[in-house]
């Protein structure tokens, strides 16, 4: 079957409503074409009831899919972080009806936006999501690989598998010596900032997808955050760097 790669931009949304029980909206969204393949936003913990996302997601999708008289949507999930212990609350969802962008119409790499209403499990409508549309003509050879066999990755989970191949190596001679040795000639107590790792094995750390962020010099560790799913959310795929990292030998 012929298929497309669509491009899907979550740009932002606004006048979410807060649920109840919470002061202040972390927001993130859920995105999907099939529910079986789901990718997510990271969550947006300054703007509030006005969140900027800006993260993109490849589909393969048949070509009947982006046709101008075809009902098939693109599903967004739209939730508040409520933290470890309670269930992230619903804000609302929306459905994307790809055919009334005609993207067909459109010459390739050219995006499509629209603002769409949210409705909130009330059934009431309630709030805006800004998204961008685009067919692409050509992806890169590790995007390619990668929906070869899953029809949804976002662009974080390739940049995290290209920078899994590349940064494998020290980028300078000194950092190599003190992945040898990381006592020599220096002093040794900077070892213990970060739990026994070396300030050269800190340039190897990536943003994590929750927003914690790893710092160096002397290093700080960002948490990550421990993801509540909702029932419908059973088959999400978290990106890269939510996942457990590989054993490399060290404590």
């Amino acid at each position: 079957m012929d298929s497309q790669l669509l491009e899907i931009n979550l740009i932002s949304a606004q006048s979410l409503k807060p649920p109840f029980r919470l002061r202040h909206v972390q927001a993130y969204a859920v995105a999907w074409v099939e529910p079986a393949f789901k990718v997510r936003t990271l969550v947006d913990r300054t703007g509030g009831e006005n969140p900027t996302w800006n993260d993109k997601f490849i589909f393969r999708v048949p070509s009947g899919f982006l046709a101008n008289d075809s009902t098939s949507t693109v599903a967004v999930e739209i939730y508040a972080a409520a933290g470890r212990i309670l269930p992230d609350p619903l804000l609302g969802t929306v459905r994307l009806l790809v055919g009334n962008l005609r993207l067909l119409s459109r010459r390739r790499d050219c995006p499509a936006f629209d603002a769409v209403g949210i409705r909130r499990p009330s059934g009431r409508f309630h709030g805006v999501l800004n998204v961008g549309a685009t067919i692409l003509r050509c992806v890169s050879l590790v995007a390619a690989k990668v929906l070869a066999t899953c029809p949804a990755v976002s662009y974080r989970d390739l940049m995290g598998k290209e920078a899994s191949k590349i940064r494998r190596f020290p980028a300078t001679p000194a950092a190599a010596a003190r992945r040898v040795d990381p006592t020599a000639g220096k002093d040794p107590a900077p070892k213990e900032w970060n739990g026994g790792k070396g300030s050269a094995d800190c340039e190897d750390e990536e943003e994590r997808s929750d927003g914690g962020v790893v710092l160096c010099g002397p290093c700080f560790l960002g948490l990550p955050r421990r993801i509540h799913l909702s029932p419908s959310d059973q088959n999400l795929k978290l990106s890269w760097t939510e996942e457990k990292p590989a054993d490399d030998g060290r404590p």
